[in-house]
């Protein structure tokens, strides 16, 4: 799913909660969905708890999670390991909210911070870095 099929199925299903504001607003085919986005962003699945509200906040996280980014997880380029999390100033992100944007201007302040990352761009690679995996491939000729 891209982000804006995502997006929009997410701005559906916020709308249906604003009639009831519990999971009985969503149908099996809505749960599924909720279910499958879940999955695709976090890599986990919606929590087992049996409680009434469990859909409605995964809609909630996931709505808010991804307008911010403004793109799925699978499409950035810069993913922090899991359980990783990161300050920039006063706020705190983690692989579930920050942006390209965010990773990078971090990066750059912090380069040593690279093993934080599960996923960086290949043009983020420090000059260091270049010369270091240049001087291994030409040792390997």
């Amino acid at each position: 799913m891209d982000y804006q099929e995502a997006m929009t199925q997410l701005t559906r299903l916020r709308s249906l909660m604003a009639a009831g504001g519990d999971d009985s607003v969503f149908s099996d085919e809505d749960k599924a969905v909720i279910e499958a986005i879940h999955l695709e962003e976090t890599g986990k699945k919606v929590r087992d708890c049996g409680c009434r509200d469990r859909y409605t906040d995964a809609v909630i996280v996931l709505y808010g999670s991804l307008k911010k980014r403004k793109q799925m997880a699978k499409d950035q380029r810069y993913q922090l390991r899991p359980g990783i999390i990161i300050w920039v100033g006063t706020e705190a992100y983690s692989c579930h909210n920050i942006t390209d944007d965010i990773a990078a201007a971090y990066l750059k302040k912090n380069p040593e911070a690279r093993s934080k990352f599960e996923k960086l761009p290949p043009e983020s690679k420090s000059k260091a870095m270049k010369a270091l995996m240049q001087d291994a491939e030409n040792s390997e000729e």
